[in-house]
């Protein structure tokens, strides 16, 4: 028991730290993630090692994706409102373009969550899940309350 919270002490200290040297919304974020998940998860001082590399690098392949994603459908929005120039093969381009970038998301779900699975139980997995899920919801419930209050 003395682990974990020394773990969750290191681990807020870190971050304010880190949010304290970093600016902008995003680094808030993700600071704010971290202590959610740590929290929320209750991995071990042994677990926590091995799960933030790989959780890390996942969630840095992900944000890779969704940039590629995000710059696909503005392609197909600037291509849509002069839909009168956009030949088939463009279109086919574009369609494929956005399928490779799924799937290779999916891909990269699939793996990071085989590599948690030698580190963590199945059930924290599942509860990673979760977690994050519950975190994404939290933030929207808060961008939703600021723009109420502006």
């Amino acid at each position: 028991m003395k682990k974990i919270l020394v773990l969750i002490s290191f681990v807020f200290i870190t971050i304010g730290a880190f949010a304290q040297n970093m600016s902008g919304a995003k680094e808030k974020i993700k600071a704010y993630k971290v202590a959610y998940i740590t929290e929320h998860l209750n991995l071990t001082s042994s677990e926590a090692e091995r799960f933030w590399p790989i959780y890390n690098k996942h969630q840095e392949i992900i944000n890779n994706f969704k940039k590629q994603r995000r710059q696909i459908i503005r392609s197909l929005k600037e291509t849509s409102q002069n839909s009168s120039d956009l030949s088939n093969e463009r279109v086919s381009e574009l369609l494929n373009n956005y399928l490779d970038a799924e799937e290779k998301k999916n891909e990269s779900q699939e793996t990071s969550i085989t590599q948690l699975r030698k580190i963590i139980s199945d059930k924290k997995v599942i509860q990673l899940i979760k977690i994050e899920s519950d975190f994404n919801k939290r933030i929207l419930d808060k961008i939703r309350e600021r723009k109420r209050n502006n």
